[in-house]
């Protein structure tokens, strides 16, 4: 009996102890504070980290910043000076909230901005980066799918009857050995598979520790907070020297050593001997365009601002670019028909240096597409 007494008692210090623990962090990550989030990558994370992100990207399409939407042209610009989430942030002081990683398509930024279409409006800046390659995805990787589609963002999405096909036909063709991990919600769809519930749980449990510990380490001060308050804008915009802004982007990107030997990427990408990739033929997939002009109309019926970039593609290091012309031609068809201003990198004569790989822009390509944005939403 004492045994027993003493197991229980010790049962209670141990679950005691975990309420206490635990209490402030779920108290606080339903609400947090307002924070300035210029870089989103993905949507996943701890709840507070979701709930922070919504709220970011919430706060931006309802007119308080430049909402930028691309794929891993934002993500991996990070370093670059002149990538509009750095430059119109830091130099001209004009808010930008940017979203986008690897592989992020049409579908992806259809889906995206049909989640926050309650906060779009006549206000609402939006600038929507076009890939040309990515019109020919069949669809994002799983793993890609299930961070960018926590169940705060998919639930609502299966709600809406222009944004729930999209999903049911992918969670429907999935490769469920490719996945990292789907909500209980996805599995209805996709179909329940063992391996799959282990991951959500394990996945689950693990932020929710991570959401535990972060909490405490900012708490004790062991560890910065992260948050950063939304910035306010000048009440006069600065007007930048766009000739000493291109000159500079140069300078910087002498550092990459591009030139013909290295088709015009950055060296420590390059291989000697390399050759320029071979594109097949494969025909643009129907879904992505349909996507693309579904978001059109989304902020064409908001009302939005919204413009438009058809990033380059280095002409050196790729074979037959002609090929993925075909996406270019008929996305900018649509931008036509709608009367929306979009600056066709893809269609202009390519400049050596704007991409230090096959796909992704440098300072040098960076600054005329921050001039085409400043100049659209003066």
């Amino acid at each position: 009996m004492k045994i027993k007494n003493t197991f229980c008692l010790h049962l209670l210090m141990a679950l005691l102890a975990v309420g206490f623990l635990c209490a402030h962090p779920l108290a606080t990550s339903s609400a947090p504070p307002l924070t300035f989030l210029p870089l989103i990558k993905a949507l996943d994370g701890t709840q507070k980290e979701q709930t922070e992100k919504i709220a970011a990207i919430s706060h931006a399409l309802k007119g308080n910043a430049i909402f930028f939407i691309g794929a891993s042209e934002v993500a991996t610009s990070e370093d670059e000076p002149y990538a509009v989430y750095n430059y119109l942030n830091n130099d001209l002081h004009r808010n930008v909230v940017a979203f986008g990683d690897s592989f992020d398509d049409s579908v992806t930024q259809f889906l995206l901005l049909s989640r926050f279409k309650n906060d779009l409006n006549e206000n609402s800046k939006v600038v929507l980066l076009l890939a040309p390659d990515s019109f020919y995805f069949t669809g994002v990787p799983p793993a890609i799918f299930a961070n960018n589609f926590p169940s705060a963002i998919f639930n609502p999405l299966m709600q809406d009857e222009s944004t729930r096909p999209y999903l049911v036909n992918y969670l429907q063709h999935i490769n469920k050995k490719e996945t990292s991990h789907l909500t209980f919600e996805q599995m209805k769809i996709s179909g329940w598979n063992v391996d799959n519930i282990w991951q959500e749980v394990s996945y689950e449990f693990a932020n929710f520790c991570t959401l535990v510990k972060k909490d405490w380490l900012a708490m004790l001060q062991i560890v910065p907070s992260a948050q950063r308050a939304w910035p306010v804008q000048p009440a006069v915009a600065i007007a930048p020297d766009w000739d000493r802004e291109l000159a500079h982007a140069r300078e910087l990107n002498e550092a990459r050593h591009e030139s013909a030997d290295t088709l015009w990427m950055d060296k420590s990408v390059y291989e000697p001997g390399e050759k320029p990739e071979v594109w097949d033929a494969s025909p643009v997939v129907p879904h992505q365009m349909k996507a693309f002009r579904a978001t059109i109309q989304l902020l064409k019926e908001r009302h939005v601002q919204v413009a438009v970039i058809v990033d380059a593609i280095n002409r050196r290091a790729v074979q037959n670019p002609e090929l993925v012309q075909a996406a270019v031609t008929q996305a900018t068809a649509i931008l036509d028909e709608n009367q929306i201003p979009y600056l066709d990198m893809y269609s202009m004569p390519y400049q050596n240096g704007w991409n230090w790989d096959r796909l992704h822009p440098t300072d040098l390509a960076w600054v005329p597409m921050d001039r085409f944005i400043v100049e659209n939403f003066k």
